[in-house]
């Protein structure tokens, strides 16, 4: 077989049936599928069976059954102990899978000698924002790169991350080979990061092919998740700490200066900053590293950021009032992420009517003018 695809499942019917019909349909001849039911009861096993009968001549189905749920991690290794792939894929059972996946993750994967591993842009079903585009980190938080950005403002061509997640995910199998099996320690939760680490520290680069796109439902996390989410998160900083580079920045410094070249008619005008971000170290390390970058000329920096609860919507009515709505600057706001400032149409509304092209930076890479969120619906607004 040249390619293995291995898919863990503990998940409902309905969402199940939609992502078995979308990998039937784009499925690559010479694979090998291995389903995991890890624990989904029986209804899901005899769907699983019934597929056996309905693939394509060159497929084969494999089932590995788990009377209880066991987790992410148990039941990938025991698939990867059989897996005969060159190329190797977990999938989550809960994705919608586009035409081409497979074929344009082998090309990418054998691009360069150093890739070893790759993922796909994940994408909000009810939106179409983007989910997830790999994991960039600051000082001290990892976050999924641009997220609910439109598809459209992602670069367009291949790049590196530090991580991404298992929900779409591929590698070559000498990456297998060289790292083994994941660490069953970590219970439903990291060991996707953590075994990419270790292949890091290997040699192996994890890239994002933005042309590989699926919609993910995020409909099961597994048993226990919640539960153990510190344990796992603390495991893996405790492991793997020293290693994380802070590698947003140039995300996020790349696309400011993309934009403000986009716009030469406004290069003339002094910059306000207006700082909302509630994590404050990664707001002191913006713009310390703005005014190092002599990208933009700032003039100020006002701090906002406790004048707000946290979570939720950012009213700018009851943050600011009325004292930059008629300002001549030009205002550059940082927010956690955009998202926050979606419900402010008043008083975009009266700004807009003074200067368009506010921008909005945000710490998961995405840099958009205020326009754009004053025009009309956003694809995601779901902040993680």
């Amino acid at each position: 077989m040249l390619y293995t695809i291995i898919v863990p499942v503990n998940q409902d019917y309905n969402i199940l049936n939609l992502f078995t019909d979308s990998l039937l349909r784009t499925v690559s001849p010479s694979t090998q599928i291995i389903f995991i039911n890890d624990g989904s009861g029986s209804a899901v096993f005899q769907h699983l069976e019934k597929l056996k009968q309905e693939v394509r001549e060159g497929v084969t189905i494999e089932i590995l059954q788990h009377d209880f749920p066991l987790g992410c991690a148990v039941s990938i290794n025991s698939a990867l102990r059989r897996a005969e792939g060159d190329y190797i894929f977990f999938l989550d059972s809960d994705t919608i899978l586009q035409p081409d996946w497979q074929s344009m993750m082998r090309a990418t994967l054998d691009s360069d000698i150093t890739i070893g591993m790759i993922g796909g842009v994940l994408l909000y079903p009810q939106t179409g924002g983007v989910q997830h585009c790999g994991i960039a980190f600051a000082d001290t938080i990892g976050r999924h790169l641009f997220l609910n950005a439109s598809p459209e403002d992602i670069p367009k061509e291949t790049f590196s991350v530090q991580l991404v997640v298992f929900a779409m995910f591929g590698m070559k199998r000498e990456v297998y080979e060289t790292i083994g099996t994941l660490d069953e320690k970590f219970f439903n939760g990291y060991e996707d990061f953590d075994y990419q680490m270790r292949a890091r520290a290997a040699g192996y680069d994890t890239v994002i092919n933005p042309n590989i796109r699926a919609y993910h439902w995020e409909r099961s996390s597994g048993i226990h998740r919640n539960f153990n989410r510190k344990n796992n998160l603390a495991r893996f900083w405790k492991k793997w700490g020293g290693e994380i580079e802070a590698d947003v920045w140039p995300f996020v410094f790349s696309h400011l200066k993309e934009q403000l070249n986009n716009q030469p008619e406004h290069q003339h005008l002094p910059i306000v900053g207006i700082d909302l971000a509630e994590v404050r170290s990664d707001a002191d390390t913006f713009w310390t590293k703005l005014e190092e970058a002599e990208i933009a000329p700032i003039t100020e920096v006002r701090d906002y950021s406790n004048r707000f609860n946290s979570n939720g919507a950012i009213w700018l009515p009851q943050v600011l009032g009325k004292e930059l709505i008629h300002s001549e600057n030009r205002l550059l706001f940082l927010v956690d992420n955009f998202a926050r400032l979606l419900e402010n149409r008043y008083w975009i509304e009266m700004r807009h009517a003074h200067r368009a092209k506010d921008l909005i930076i945000d710490l998961y890479g995405n840099v958009i003018t205020m326009d754009r969120i004053y025009d009309g619906c956003w694809p995601g607004t779901k902040v993680r």
